[in-house]
């Protein structure tokens, strides 16, 4: 079984700017950062190409209880982001896996512009599906897992937005 997750982000900053910011390995360490730490593996620039690996534990309130026994060591994420970028419209691929554990996802990413009345502004739009291959307890820890990504998408969320600012300035 499969659970959908989907999840959009405007941010009153041009296309270009967050293409600015994709391409910039600081930027990944402030996204980490803010949702509790972690560590950029890798960041591949290649023209107009970008690939990030990033590792990042999950926090273990965050953690349901029936995925926390099945893993020694807490939950850590392991996320790759393939981006193509330009100044119009940046699109991307991830796929995100718990090592020693049976919990994958993989989706689509794209930031394109949108019109918000007061400037210039950008959409982060994601769409990933999640997949446990737990039986009879996969769906519920599908679930579990896309209610952690969905809250640290908005921790990530509030920090993309100040480093937007902050280099806006």
């Amino acid at each position: 079984m499969t659970t959908r997750l989907h999840a959009d982000r405007e941010y009153a900053h041009p296309v270009s700017a967050f293409a600015r910011a994709i391409a910039d390995p600081d930027f990944h360490r402030a996204r980490l950062d803010a949702g509790g730490g972690g560590e950029v593996e890798r960041h591949e620039v290649s023209g107009s190409r970008v690939e990030v690996v990033v590792r990042q534990p999950v926090p273990t309130g965050q953690v349901p209880p029936a995925i926390g026994r099945l893993l020694t060591g807490g939950l850590v994420l392991r996320r790759t982001e393939r981006w193509r970028l330009s100044d119009e419209r940046c699109e991307g691929t991830v796929e995100v896996s718990v090592p020693r554990a049976p919990v994958r996802a993989e989706g689509t990413m794209s930031v394109a512009s949108v019109r918000n009345g007061g400037g210039p502004a950008c959409l982060l739009d994601v769409d990933v599906a999640v997949t446990v291959t737990i039986p009879l307890a996969g769906a519920f820890v599908e679930g579990a897992v896309a209610d952690g990504v969905r809250a640290l998408t908005r921790v990530e969320h509030d920090n993309i937005t100040r480093w937007l600012d902050d280099r806006s300035r």
